[in-house]
């Protein structure tokens, strides 16, 4: 009975110790757990969450600073573009400039050629063209400067045109240069017949009768009377040289912008608004004089 109480407690005492191993190992396992866990009773879920987080930050941050050096690295390139296509934009400005300053003379040219065909087939007279270096004080072309003169042929009444119609007169020459007046000059007088009728004639002079002369050449318009006061004459009927005197006729002047009858002189005047701008003249065609003597 003795062997089996002690082989009893020998029994009991295994017992024991392999249930204190068990719970320390238990322990141990428990304290692994916590260890890496916190806290948390969750367990190693949340620690896997929690790397996720970081790392999807890690992540993003780099994103940030990829893309805002991608985003330098291409400022940087458009601002070379742009600083090339200014660079590209000032010299076709340039360009047009240049290609502008062309077009106007080849108009010019034109215009002047142009100019030849207001005069008489059978008046065969010698041109040339000029510019014009000078003008008298004031807004408007009474009087200007051509800068050629006798050694291009110029002579004294030659008749002065551009591509709109008939300017003026030379009234001095000398060697390289000369002198001109315009059709508002009060020293100018030139013949006129109205195209829709070689009958309805008259004169375009600054020294007419008309009252309120002066306001109308202000205006840059000329002014003068026709032959008849019969004539039937209205806003808008083109003006032309009659041929009477200096002038070739058909030479374009203007076109009729009002009518004034005066019954107590028994006159028609007329005023006439030019095709010239006597504002701006720059180009001209001087034709020599005939030679009516």
């Amino acid at each position: 009975m003795k062997f089996d109480k002690k082989e009893k407690k020998r029994i009991n005492i295994k017992v024991i110790a392999t249930g204190i191993v068990a719970i320390t190992l238990i322990g141990i396992v428990g304290i692994s757990i916590g260890k890496f866990s916190g806290a948390n009773p969750v367990g190693p879920g949340v620690l896997l969450d929690g790397i996720t987080v970081v790392e999807k930050n890690f992540n993003k941050g780099f994103t940030f600073l990829e893309g805002n050096f991608k985003e330098l690295i291409s400022y940087k390139k458009n601002a070379n573009k742009i600083a090339q296509i200014e660079k590209e934009n000032d010299k076709l400005k340039q360009e047009v400039i240049d290609l502008n300053k062309q077009i106007d003379e080849v108009d010019s040219l034109s215009s002047l050629k142009k100019s030849l065909d207001f005069v008489d087939e059978k008046y065969n007279a010698k041109s040339i063209s000029a510019t014009v270096v000078g003008k008298n004080d004031g807004n408007w072309y009474d009087s200007f400067t051509i800068g050629a003169g006798s050694s291009d042929g110029v002579k004294n009444e030659s008749i002065v045109v551009n591509g709109n119609g008939l300017v003026g007169m030379v009234y001095e020459v000398s060697k390289n240069y000369s002198k001109a007046i315009s059709l508002l000059d009060t020293k100018s007088s030139v013949s006129f017949k109205l195209l829709k009728d070689d009958k309805f004639k008259g004169v375009i002079t600054q020294n007419s009768t008309l009252e309120d002369k002066e306001n109308y050449k202000n205006k840059g318009h000329l002014n003068g009377y026709m032959f008849d006061n019969s004539y039937d004459v209205l806003p808008g009927d083109v003006v032309v040289t009659s041929g009477l005197g200096l002038y070739p006729k058909g030479i374009p002047i203007g076109e009729i912008d009002k009518v004034i009858d005066d019954k107590n002189k028994s006159m028609k005047y007329v005023v006439v608004r030019p095709y010239a701008d006597f504002k701006n003249i720059d180009d001209v065609k001087i034709i020599e004089p005939r030679n009516i003597g």
